[in-house]
């Protein structure tokens, strides 16, 4: 006899009330962005951040699909330390006067993904132990 996954719905089986999993650690930091498309640059703020991806609220609009490329400032201790990712849109939504998107990381510069993995990492203990890092 074959199990059958409980988080996978047979043909027959309704898809509702299915909870959405991501698959990176996922946390609400804001701290400063840059996106860039072609000769254009944009600054804006993260609301979420992810190993995958991020999200950011900004006044530019951008098409799902377009490809960016992100500059991260990461704040560690006094400093800031810049992280590279090319990415792309994979959702956008309307606020109202300005737009709240996510990107999902493609690739990034040599070590910036072990340099997220560790920081991220630092912010959730943090943020469980009740002080903020950022």
């Amino acid at each position: 006899m074959t199990a059958i996954k409980k988080d996978i719905p047979t043909p027959d089986e309704p898809k509702a009330g299915k909870v959405k999993q991501t698959r990176h650690l996922r946390a609400p930091i804001e701290i400063r962005i840059e996106i860039t498309q072609g000769l254009q640059s944009f600054t804006a703020t993260s609301r979420n951040l992810a190993l995958g991806g991020i999200s950011f609220e900004s006044l530019q609009e951008f098409k799902v699909g377009e490809k960016v490329n992100i500059l991260l400032y990461i704040p560690i201790k006094k400093e800031l330390e810049l992280l590279k990712a090319a990415s792309e849109i994979v959702w956008l939504e309307d606020e109202q006067g300005s737009w709240m998107m996510g990107a999902a990381f493609r690739k990034f510069a040599p070590g910036d993904q072990k340099r997220l993995r560790d920081w991220l990492l630092d912010c959730v203990r943090a943020q469980k132990e009740g002080r903020y890092i950022i």
